[in-house]
Parts: structure tokens; sequence; C-alpha cells
């Protein structure tokens, strides 16, 4: 999915207009994307490269099955469950490491515990947007092409006729405000992912 910037435009997603409207299934994406990445590390402790491709390939089994999902299908909620399903997935093919192992048996027997629930996740996107949304118009330009078209700073650089000194400090001030928003709700591995996430 290659998403090339352009103006932010509010999109009500539901199942009917995910793909029948133009932009909708992009506009779901980028307003999701990242705080599902923080979801999935703060719940199962995978690294940014597993936490990434987890989302990555949950939108997609989202892109697959969207003509067969009931019109009342909250998508918030069901984005949650593939990405959980697929980390399960993921520790169950794995099981190599112990803490995995250990949460794994926790959340088959229904008893874990982390607290880190629906309204936690809400509060988590309104914040993750709210921060975006508030940031100057250059700084969330160049966060939005990193993060959501990929691009390298020196491409990002290009496109915009500026310097990849100027994009790496509009990044790192990106990141400040990002980090300083979502610290009531982390872990201090879950800041490191970020940074790293920030910085790829």
């Amino acid at each position: 999915m290659d998403f090339e910037h352009q103006e932010d435009i509010k999109i009500d997603v539901t199942v009917q207009t995910l793909s029948e409207k133009e932009g909708s299934f992009e506009a779901f994406f980028k307003e999701h994307f990242v705080s599902l990445c923080v979801y999935c590390q703060i719940r199962y402790g995978f690294d940014l490269d597993q936490c990434r491709e987890i989302v990555h390939t949950s939108f997609i089994k989202l892109w697959e099955v969207r003509a067969s999902l009931k019109p009342d299908v909250k998508l918030k909620s069901y984005m949650q469950k593939i990405v959980s399903n697929k980390a399960l997935d993921l520790i169950k093919h794995h099981r190599v490491h112990q803490k995995h192992e250990k949460i794994y048996s926790y959340i088959e027997k229904d008893v874990y515990t982390d607290g880190f629930e629906d309204l936690e996740y809400k509060e988590l996107l309104t914040d993750v947007n709210a921060t975006i949304t508030e940031m100057p118009d250059q700084m969330r330009t160049i966060f939005e092409m990193s993060r959501y078209e990929h691009l390298k700073y020196h491409e990002i650089a290009t496109k915009l006729g500026i310097s990849p000194k100027t994009v790496e400090t509009q990044m790192s001030r990106a990141l400040a405000k990002l980090r300083l928003k979502l610290a009531r709700f982390m872990y201090p591995a879950t800041l490191l992912f970020i940074y790293v996430s920030l910085h790829f």
C-alpha cells in the first residue's frame, strides 16, 4: 500500500464505505496504523519489525474480507481483534521466548489482565491523532511521508526541496511531541519502540 501525501480529508469510515468510497480504506489505515503498532507492542511485547509486519498483514486481511463483513461491525474493534489473532498465531508458531509463552498461556485462559482494553485504545488513538493534527504543517507533512509512505529522510528532503537535516530535525520534534503525549500509556520499552519506529 503506497500512499502519496495529500491534504487530510475526514472520512467517516464504515464497513459500507470501506471499499465503496474513494480514499476510505487509506484514511482508515492512516488513522489507525501507528496506534495499532503501539497497541501490539504494549500488549504482546514484539519488536518494531514484528509489530509493523503484524499490523500491515492485519490491514491486508481487512481488505481481503471487507466484502463479507456485516454492516454493523465496529472496524476499530475488529482491527484490534485481527492484530491480536495474528500476534497470538506468531507466538504459537515460534514459542521461543519464555515471556511470550507465559503471555500466551494467560490469554488462552482468559486471565490476561494488563488492562489495555478498548477504552484505553480509544484514548490512545485520540491522543495520537490529536498530536499529529496539532503539528505544524511542515512537521506533519514530513511525519506522514515517513510514517505512511515509508520514505527515507533524503527522499523526503528531495520531494519537499529541503535539506535532510531539516527533515531529521522535524522528525525529532514530532517524536518528542508523541513521546510526551503518549507517556501515560507506555512502558519504557514502548518509548524505545516509538523512537526506533520514527527513525528507520
